[in-house]
């Protein structure tokens, strides 16, 4: 028997489906099409698919041609460069704790993915060759902090990316030298933060210890695979008997910790709304012994709030509770819904913050808490204005 006739059916699938897209008379024609619209990046898979109708017979279908997407990989987005970044004049600077905040920012969504802090980027060997061996991404980072600072030391912004890569270079450096020469040391990496100190203080002497005490401790923290689980260590090495030096670099490594999202949300749970999270925020800055109390209460073992509670209490995460505060300044400032469940309940939902915020009869965080909530009443009216329509009075609306 003849064939009457063979088409050739190119299907696409897209969100679970296969639909047919398009039909050609010839086999070449259907998968030049098929690869044009793989490369668009909506479709899954395509197939192209030989139709042939014979005469009395129902038509016949043969698979000719099938090619799946590649994975797509989610590139790391690079944050905008702070305000107040440091002015870094030398490599040392780079450790710092306002440089630390920079690189937490501008390199947010890659150290997430690492699961890292930029104390352990800084410190260990491994993770900077990574971050070097991604090139464009490095150099992207440091044209973002190289536009803030050329405007203060007056150079061009070429002149002064290349004065910060030429600090990576040294910190890397510094950080494969450590890594080559602690593998001669016998160090117990599973003790105490004074017996770990002791330790490093005898083989590299006082000049060497915080940059090796901070090395081993990057050593110790990659055995853990979660940003939370880093905290929880870090926060049962700051004992009371730690000396407050060592609690102090302790401290530091937390509050790194403290600017992930993710480590916040593990730390404060599923909240209701953005309104129920700033009220625990506050209650955790105003009174954390009784935050504290109250997580003891409540759990036989030691819980990570109830960790970061005590540590506040007795005034030992000084830079943590700075990070925590800037937590509170930014949401509170922000134009993030306070209920997204109910957009109408925005002024009862701020009523609830303030009171929060003035319960002892002052505000928490002092002025600069006061003007983020400031703000908030300021995003607030201009929602009304422009929900009435008013939209040029709403834009005209100035901070008191």
């Amino acid at each position: 028997m003849k064939f009457r006739s063979c088409k050739f059916e190119l299907l696409g699938l897209e969100e679970g489906r296969w639909t047919i897209l398009f039909i050609g008379d010839t086999e070449e024609m259907a998968v030049t099409e098929a690869n044009r619209r793989l490369a668009q990046g909506k479709l899954k898979a395509v197939r192209v698919m030989a139709v042939r109708t014979v005469m009395n017979a129902f038509p016949t279908g043969t698979l000719v041609f099938e090619k799946t997407a590649p994975e797509v990989v989610k590139p790391s987005v690079l944050r905008e460069a702070p305000d107040g970044t440091p002015l870094c004049s030398a490599p040392e600077d780079l450790y710092g704790r306002q440089s630390r905040r920079a690189i937490a920012l501008i390199l947010r969504d890659y150290l997430t993915r690492q699961q890292i802090t930029p104390t352990e980027l800084l410190h260990g060997a491994t993770h900077l060759r990574r971050l070097q061996d991604t090139g464009a991404m490095l150099q992207a980072a440091l044209h973002k902090a190289a536009t803030v600072q050329s405007k203060v030391t007056g150079q061009n912004t070429r002149a002064r990316i290349a004065d910060l890569d030429r600090y990576v270079d040294v910190v890397a450096q510094k950080a494969r030298d450590f890594q080559a020469n602690s593998r001669k040391w016998s160090v117990p990496l599973n003790g105490g933060a004074a017996e770990l100190s002791t330790a490093v203080e005898r083989l590299v002497g006082p000049e060497g210890h915080d940059h090796a005490f901070y090395s081993l401790l990057t050593v110790r923290l990659s055995g853990i695979r979660t940003l939370g689980g880093k905290l929880e260590e870090v926060m049962r090495l700051a004992t009371p008997e730690t000396p407050w030096r060592l609690q102090e670099m302790l401290g530091g490594i937390a509050a790194d910790l403290l600017r992930f999202s993710d480590v916040i949300q593990d730390l404060f749970g599923n909240q209701r709304c953005l309104s129920d999270f700033l009220i625990a925020l506050i209650d955790l800055l105003r009174d954390p012994a009784a935050v504290a109390a109250k997580a003891e209460a409540e759990s036989k073992v030691p819980t990570p709030m109830g960790l970061l509670a005590r540590l506040l209490a007795d005034d030992r995460l000084p830079e943590g509770r700075e990070v925590l505060l800037e937590w509170l300044t930014t949401e509170l400032a922000s134009e993030h819904p306070l209920n997204r469940h109910d957009p109408k309940s925005e002024g009862s939902e701020l009523t609830r913050v303030a009171v929060a915020l003035t319960a002892d009869g002052a505000i928490v965080g002092g002025e600069v808490v006061e003007q983020a909530l400031a703000a908030r009443r300021l995003i607030q009216r201009q929602q009304t204005l422009r929900g009435e329509g008013l939209h040029m009075i709403a834009d005209s609306l100035k901070p008191n």
